[in-house]
């Protein structure tokens, strides 16, 4: 069946759909749970693409299943060029985030398909997404987090103290769970563990017995739980920039130490292949710590104009540069060199276009994310590995770049832990074939991640793809998903994992010995 011929099949009604997805000899009643109904595509995206929409109806608790309920939209994608291969299973997208919608983002859904090939897409918001009934909505956050607005948050930027910037964003959070709880969520369910009971249960409720799964960072975590609990269920996974959740939820900075290394690994790079380069930066080792102790000793000030002619300013030292290099490596790579080195000199003439302060918005939105969501699953699915606010604020106080990595470390203030298995944190065990695919310069989620997976899942293959960041793209992602789809069981052929070249090193030595703003 084809996309516009499905769309077609659903426009029609497709009436006996709740006959059809229920356990034969057994009709669904419109207040069993889980159920699944026919519904229109809440999207445009889903609609140009031809999809069949449904909505998922399940308890938010699956162990009081007469309590509250919650309702997700499910979209199936045919291929377009007319029915799957024989034998492909469907495959069911995993989004991350945690809390990101792709329903409504039409390039996005694309390049899932072309990863796929011809074969079926599933995708869905998740519990507590924005297109979900509850949608989990903390629309403030967005204005302070160090995740969703990390260049120029609050948490980072409004001044030189660390306790400060922890005060703008843990009150923030507070007001979140607040509002979350008064407003009658159960906010431990919106875990890993919950959502994979869910996935499960609609793998049921449209008559597969098996599927593929592809998660996309968070989700990648939230895939690898569900094989953790259902791994009857699931042929092979493709983990796409992963961000396993035993791994996100250590200690805050150990993260913050595994991105140095890939910024000195960069570094490494820039010195073996250009003698240029090593001549600028005979000390490359210790090249990023030599700037961020300059910023620590004369931060970068910026003076930006908000609306209604008020000036604001930003106040960037070591974490900011810490923390904007975390999201932007992927970009600013090949000036990385030359920009140590000019810091390192004491030039802070690139900072202004580095820090992006042109681009400073002081009302941030992140449209496509629940985020009471993400905090509720960042959070949840820690279990009782929470950690206490002392032990938070004391990373902050040892390196104030915490501040910016990805936020276990602030659940100490959120209101209870997530009700997860004692294992939830564990990592899978299990036999399934799975690809990872890396970017080179993505400092979150390295091939450390798959190292590590590799223990407890050994059929586990990854493949790091040059030059490119997190969610890299290119023709050789599609290659190497199809071809693992294809067949599982044996070792992708990775040679293009260079296809994409790197850009040339900037080698420019620092002019001014001590000038910029302070």
């Amino acid at each position: 069946m084809t996309r516009r011929d499905s769309c077609t099949w659903h426009l029609l009604g497709a009436l006996p759909l709740m006959l059809l997805l229920s356990t034969p000899g057994q009709a669904q009643t419109s207040d069993e749970l889980p159920r699944l109904e026919s519904a229109e595509c809440p999207t445009e995206a889903l609609r140009e693409l031809g999809a069949t929409c449904h909505t998922f109806h399940a308890p938010e608790n699956w162990e009081a299943p007469d309590d509250n309920t919650i309702s997700l939209p499910v979209a199936v994608i045919e291929p377009e060029d007319g029915e799957p291969d024989e034998d492909t299973l469907p495959v069911f997208f995993f989004p991350g985030g945690p809390g990101y919608s792709s329903l409504g983002e039409l390039e996005y859904m694309e390049q899932l398909l072309e990863d796929i090939g011809n074969r079926t897409l599933v995708t869905m918001d998740h519990r507590g997404f924005i297109h979900a009934e509850p949608a989990l909505e903390c629309p403030d956050y967005a204005a302070v987090s160090p995740y969703h607005n990390i260049i120029h948050t609050p948490a980072i930027t409004a001044s030189l103290e660390p306790m400060h910037r922890l005060g703008i964003i843990t009150s923030a959070v507070e007001a979140c769970y607040r509002k979350l709880t008064e407003e009658g969520h159960d906010v431990s369910q919106y875990n890993s563990h919950a959502v994979s009971r869910d996935v499960d249960e609609l793998r049921r409720l449209l008559g597969h017995e098996r599927i593929d799964g592809f998660g996309s960072s968070t989700g990648s975590g939230t895939l690898a739980s569900f094989i953790q609990y259902h791994p009857e269920s699931i042929r092979a996974a493709i983990f796409g920039w992963p961000w396993f959740n035993h791994l996100r939820n250590r200690p805050p900075v150990d993260e913050l130490y595994t991105a140095k290394q890939t910024f000195t690994d960069t570094l490494a790079l820039c010195a073996a292949e250009d003698e240029a380069c090593r001549e600028m930066l005979p000390n490359w080792m210790q090249a990023f710590d030599r700037a961020r102790y300059m910023l620590d000793a004369r931060p970068y000030v910026a003076h930006v104009a908000t609306p209604y002619g008020r000036t604001e300013t930003l106040y960037f030292d070591g974490a900011a540069l810490f923390d904007t290099l975390y999201l932007t490596l992927a970009s600013d790579y090949a000036e990385l060199p030359s920009l140590l080195a000019d810091i390192g000199a004491g030039d802070y003439s690139r900072l202004e276009a580095f820090f992006r302060t042109e681009d400073y918005d002081p009302e941030p939105e992140a449209p496509n994310y629940a985020l009471g969501y993400f905090l509720a699953h960042v959070c949840s699915d820690m279990g009782t590995n929470r950690p206490s606010r002392d032990a938070s604020i004391s990373a902050v106080k040892r390196d104030p770049a915490v501040l910016g990595f990805e936020p276990p470390w602030l659940c100490a203030w959120w209101g209870e832990d997530g009700d997860v298995p004692a294992e939830h944190n564990d990592p899978p065990v299990s036999e399934t074939p799975a690809l990872a695919i890396h970017g080179e310069m993505d400092p979150c989620c390295g091939t450390r991640w798959s190292r590590h997976l590799q223990r407890t899942m050994p059929n586990l293959q990854y493949v790091e793809l040059q030059a490119l960041g997190h969610n890299p793209v290119n023709e050789c992602r599609s290659t190497l998903i199809q071809a693992f789809l294809d067949d599982p069981d044996s070792p992708v052929d990775a040679s293009c994992r260079d296809e994409t070249s790197r850009e040339p090193w900037v080698i420019e030595p620092p002019a001014v010995a001590e000038s910029g703003d302070t």
